[in-house]
């Protein structure tokens, strides 16, 4: 007899379904985090280029706060509508749509002359980017089983630290060498230079993603239709205590409680990524070595994220998964503000760099353990959109208390938000008993 799936349900021997998620992955993934991180090198290059650019741009931590922040206003603006014309127009069209003109808009903002119009820009390059994350975790649920999840959508989030570990030497380097040249300010330069793989990886995706399994040649006949039954048995099983469709997502509370969880996820990420090189500046070192340190940080917590997501899969458990990280991810902060050392504070955001990048992975798993299909597309937009209303207040709520209570207070703020996550995600837990979560 052959060995059978996981799921009795189907009888389809479990070697030819395991061969053809390998293939999936060694196919998709590279694509997948690739775009992730572009995407997060070109959205959060403002952290560096503000070691040199708000000097030039007049621009206070508050005013800095605010443009950094209102990248998500268009992004949270044009989520929703940019998931439901992915379903439209196919994964490979929608993303090498997004890639081009958020390519174009990153390398624009070295036009920047001052607040508004570095404000505009960035307003625009959100309106362009939106809709990325939430339709690359779709697409992965198309694509990947239940029990894969977590594990793939930590190898997606890789896309973060490997952004910050590759971006943070690079800027650095830009920042201390490229001044001047070609009469251009280092800082432009950093914004030119970074926008243009986005425009190759366009070309990349439009020519090599897949949309479905069904449209996979690189799968043999067998290997297609054993994958196609296999996903249709999950799609039937999360429907039939979940939602399938588009409305019924849109109108879940579980889904507006889960955005506003990850929205509070998301304001203390600012807290990392936008004041992480201004903190680190305070060793009086230059920014080539302010691009290293800040590797550090990523470089741990993507050790750790990949340990704990193949946890989270292996022992088929997600709520405490969420919840340690995210407490841990508060310790950290208070760590930073707290600490006398300098080598302490780094000690603080390795700490929550690498809790924040454990939690997320095992997070997107909750909504898609109740949604699928049309419910899933739009539902994981509702999360991810009212999550980035966080990237919008975080910096500006963030830069406000700096400039008025220092660095401390902002710090301990970042604290206090983020416990309201884990503190939301146990509430659903503890109150909605047919969740699918243990």
């Amino acid at each position: 007899m052959p060995a059978i799936t996981r799921s009795a349900a189907i009888d389809i021997p479990e070697t030819l379904i395991d061969g053809a998620v390998r293939k999936a992955k060694s196919r998709l993934m590279p694509m997948i985090i690739i775009m992730y991180l572009i995407a997060y090198i070109d959205r959060a290059n403002l952290g560096f280029a503000a070691l040199r650019m708000n000097v030039d741009l007049n621009l206070t931590p508050e005013l800095f706060g605010f443009a950094a922040g209102i990248f998500y206003v268009g992004y949270v603006i044009f989520e929703v509508p940019s998931n439901i014309l992915l379903g439209r127009f196919g994964c490979n069209v929608w993303f090498a749509r997004i890639m081009v003109t958020w390519g174009l808009l990153s390398m624009a903002t070295a036009l920047s002359r001052g607040v508004v119009s570095l404000s505009i820009i960035r307003f625009l390059l959100g309106f362009a980017e939106a809709g990325l994350a939430p339709g690359l975790i779709y697409y992965m649920t198309i694509w990947f089983p239940k029990r894969e999840l977590s594990k793939v959508i930590s190898y997606y989030y890789l896309g973060l630290p490997l952004s910050s570990i590759i971006a943070g030497p690079l800027s650095g380097v830009i920042l201390d060498h490229m001044d001047g040249f070609f009469g251009l300010k280092s800082w432009q330069w950093l914004f030119i230079i970074e926008g243009i793989p986005a425009l190759i990886m366009a070309v990349v995706c439009l020519l090599y993603l897949t949309n479905t399994p069904k449209e996979a040649k690189w799968l043999s006949d067998e290997e297609r239709d054993a994958y196609d039954r296999m996903m249709e048995q999950e799609r039937k099983e999360v429907s039939s205590h979940g939602h399938a469709d588009l409305r019924a997502s849109l109108l879940s509370p579980q889904v507006w409680i889960l955005g506003i969880g990850y929205c509070a996820t998301v304001f203390g990420l600012t807290g990392l990524v936008f004041w992480m090189p201004q903190i680190i500046k305070q060793f009086k070192v230059t920014d080539t070595t302010v691009g290293l340190l800040s590797t550090i940080p990523y470089i741990v917590g993507a050790i750790v994220m990949c340990w704990w997501a193949a946890r989270s899969d292996a022992k088929k458990e997600r709520f405490w998964h969420f919840i340690v990280p995210s407490l841990i991810f508060s310790a950290g902060f208070i760590l930073t503000a707290f600490a006398s050392s300098y080598w302490v504070s780094l000690l603080g955001m390795v700490i929550s760099t690498a809790a924040f990048l454990s939690a997320v992975p095992v997070f997107y798993t909750l909504p898609a353990s109740f949604l699928v299909g049309a419910a899933s597309a739009g539902g994981m937009a509702v999360v991810n959109a009212v999550g980035n209303i966080g990237g919008f207040f975080g910096p500006w709520i963030l830069g406000y208390v700096r400039q008025r209570s220092g660095a401390s207070a902002a710090l301990y703020l970042c604290a206090f938000v983020v416990l309201i996550a884990p503190t939301l995600v146990a509430y659903l837990r503890f109150t909605n008993k047919q969740m699918p979560w243990k």
